[in-house]
């Protein structure tokens, strides 16, 4: 059998026809898809020598022990996301993959029953199916209310009909293709091409279930249309089809647009389809696509975690999602059996505590045992955007690559698409493994019915993705791009300048001139490492913003602790408050207390798990600093009710925010004795701000200051620059420099 394909390297043409073919499996050689019959042998061949894979074979017993005992049960098709149509479809895909498992491991045919039985009943039933009857998505599809959710339900139950294809009689196999597979898959493709078509994570899912199904059923058509997509006038010679999504929602370094939360979901249809193209067609040589894209996107997913595993939730992301999630286990699995010399993904395998049944899941287990294992390591890197790398990027600076070390993230990247925020040049700290300043994420209660049935909250439009719920810049109270995602979508940041290479201070900057109209806005931030001043290091935060017309600029950081001290002279609306505004997210703002500076800084320090955080912003003669708390006009209680500081400068055209956030100090527990309470900067002053340079002095209690000189007008790294302030000489090379006084 053969099949015309086009493939190149890189991106997919219409202008190159290659012959390739999709090989024709035996029964004998069931199942082929991502378990194959050779780690069938292999695998039970192990059990009861590893234990990570024993321990997540008896996971797949344990569960099926239970759902099994319920029997087939396929409802009828009702209920949104979270509700128990949605669930029980949900299970059964999930129950019919593990049960898939176990035919083929244990021999048992109790499984193969059960899944055969499952699969028989959707097959009497899907034919007279209409769309289903929740209208909340603009494709529905018929067991669940979005095609996302059924090209889920394909990805897993295609393997599980791989599993126990062998099993069937000729008659069954014929149904449950033709009455079932077939025509599913054709829903979420040639019925809905505008989805198939698409360059998202929607088309991802759709586009692996619908190949890896051609693959459990040997259609070779279905798999060319998954690799390449369908023509149709409306995307005639475009890009479309699973190569397409390999070229355009990757940059070269492996980010993915929509940001980390997505990334971990859409690198599950990715890897497992790439599984199934290299047991069947191991000529396309798929994991060394793009230059090993996929390798790539596994490990900067990994990276864009705190250092207890969970996503860095910028765009929209549940905050509580980490590297434990299946998607990452998998990933990890399949990643590390095609390049074992990624002895560090070891590390996280055991940390997730369990592995796929299959092949990779089995290499895993076995190179654990044998202690190949290497200690995952936190890097400081600039994540570049876009499919050429060249729309902006995310900059993660780590005080080193140890556990619970300090860690800042800037994004300058592009929106995300439709779920994006309008959060340009937004920072994230952590440190001691904890959110020090956070991001909001999503609002939404994912599978949660009472939640609007588990999708996004109306909130979401209303407060997650506006500006003023992100550590960046609010012009008069207006969120960026007014809003507009499409606008958002056509322009990214401005790289300036990422440097990790001294071993005193890292630093990034980023430029943004399109969020705020005619306003150009630039943050610049330095991790300094400097033994002799600072128990930790220190963060320094540079935020510029020039234009030619006034405003009110706000900038709000929201922090995790419990408030210890503020030196601002503030009222605190302690019986009754009132909101930040009506509009752009302030609405959902409770104003808890409103202050003016009692010197030239403010200064406000929190205690988080065991240690304290300074943070010293410069004041000029007129800011406010307001207290707020999330949660105004939230009648359903949906919004979880954070605290933030937000500074305001008024009338102002051209400013600068500077601060300079310590760690320091700690608190034991247990004999509640409390160390270094007090931390060390005394303030921070902006020495010079123009079009050409920022320069800004970090003063200290011990009498001493840094100084940090920043070229807003070049980053060529062979400048010269040269200024005299206040009889102080400062000479340096290159777009930033440190000095110490």
């Amino acid at each position: 059998m053969k099949q015309k394909i086009i493939h190149i390297t890189g991106i997919i043409t219409l202008g190159v026809l290659l012959t390739l073919c999709v090989p024709h499996q035996s029964e004998e050689s069931s199942p082929n898809v991502i378990l194959t019959s050779q780690g069938v042998s292999d695998i039970r061949n192990e059990l009861g020598k590893l234990p990570l894979l024993d321990k997540s074979y008896d996971r797949w017993v344990k569960v099926l022990e239970d759902d099994m005992a319920l029997g087939v049960n396929v409802p009828v098709p009702k209920d949104p996301a979270g509700g128990y149509t949605h669930n029980r479809h949900k299970q059964n895909y999930i129950s019919m993959y593990g049960a898939g498992l176990l035919w083929q491991l244990s021999g048992d045919e109790k499984y193969a029953i059960f899944v055969k039985d499952m699969l028989l009943e959707y097959a009497d039933m899907y034919p007279s199916l209409g769309a289903h009857p929740v209208e909340k998505s603009y494709a529905r599809g018929k067991l669940f209310w979005q095609q996302l959710n059924e090209a889920v339900w394909l990805v897993y139950t295609s393997q599980a009909y791989d599993c126990i294809k062998s099993y069937l009689s000729e008659e069954d196999r014929k149904k449950i293709e033709a009455d079932l597979l077939i025509p599913y898959a054709n829903l979420l493709s040639v019925e809905s091409t505008y989805v198939f078509n698409r360059i998202h994570n929607h088309a991802v899912w759709a586009a692996a279930g619908v190949g890896m199904a051609g693959y459990a059923m040997d259609n070779e058509e279905m798999v060319h249309r998954a690799l390449f997509g369908i023509e149709t006038e409306e995307h005639k010679d475009k890009p479309k089809g699973y190569y397409a999504q390999l070229d355009l929602l990757f940059s070269p370094d492996g980010y993915y647009t929509e940001g980390p939360y997505y990334q971990r979901y859409a690198l599950l249809p990715y890897v497992l389809f790439a599984q199934a193209i290299e047991n069947n067609n191991p000529a396309y040589k798929i994991f060394e696509y793009r230059g090993q894209i996929l390798r790539k996107a596994t490990l900067v997913t990994l990276q864009m975690t705190n250092t207890d595993g969970k996503f860095m939730p910028f765009n929209d992301a549940l905050k509580d999602m980490s590297f434990r999630a299946p998607e990452l286990i998998n990933a990890v699995n399949i990643v590390y059996n095609e390049f074992p010399e990624s002895k560090q993904l070891l590390s996280v395998a055991k940390a997730q505590g369990r592995v796929a049944l299959t092949q990779a899941g089995l290499r895993v287990a076995k190179d654990l045992n044998n202690g190949e294992a290497q200690p995952f390591q936190w890097l400081s890197m600039e994540l570049n955007d876009g499919a050429d790398g060249k729309q902006g990027a995310v900059g993660i600076l780590r005080a080193d690559a140890n556990k619970d070390a300090a860690c800042v993230v800037m994004k300058y990247a592009q929106h995300g698409m439709g779920h994006g925020h309008f959060d340009r040049l937004g920072i994230m700290m952590y440190d001691n493994g904890n959110e020090i300043l956070s991001d909001y994420g999503a609002a939404r209660y994912v599978n949660v019915e009472y939640k609007h049935g588990g999708r996004y909250l109306p909130e979401n439009k209303t407060w997650a993705k506006h500006t003023v719920a992100h550590n960046t810049v609010v012009m008069d109270k207006t969120t960026q791009f007014n809003g507009d995602y499409k606008t958002a979508d056509k322009v990214s940041g401005e790289k300036w300048f990422f440097n990790i290479e001294n071993e005193h201070i890292s630093i990034m900057s980023a430029k943004e001139n399109n969020a705020y109209g005619s306003a150009q806005a630039q943050r610049t931030v330095a991790v300094i490492k400097d033994k002799d001043l600072f128990e930790f290091p220190l963060v320094v935060d540079v935020f510029k913003i020039d234009d030619d017309k006034k405003h009110t600029y706000d900038l709000p950081f929201y922090y995790k602790g419990k408030l210890l001290y503020t030196n601002a002279d503030y009222t605190n609306f302690t019986t009754q408050r009132g909101t930040m505004g009506d509009d752009f997210g302030y609405q959902h703002l409770w104003k808890e207390g409103q202050g003016k500076a009692s010197t030239d800084n403010f200064q406000t320090v929190w205690f988080n798990e065991g240690r304290f955080y300074t943070m010293t912003t410069e004041a000029q003669a007129d800011d406010e600093i307001f207290y707020t708390r999330i949660g105004a006009n939230d009648p359903e209680f949906s919004l979880r009710n954070e605290t933030g500081l937000l500074f305001r400068r008024s009338n102002q055209s051209s400013t600068c925010f500077a601060s300079a956030l310590e760690v320091h100090g700690n608190k034991n527990f247990d004999t509640e004795l409390v160390e270094n309470q007090v931390g060390i900067v005394k303030g921070v002053k902006t020495l010079l701000n123009n079009k050409a340079y920022t320069i800004v002095e970090i003063q200290t209690v011990k009498n001493s200051s840094i100084v940090l000189a920043i070229s807003n007008s070049t980053n060529a790294p062979s400048e010269e620059h040269n200024m005299n302030i206040a009889d102080k000489q400062y000479t340096w090379k290159g777009p930033y420099k440190l000095f110490k006084k």
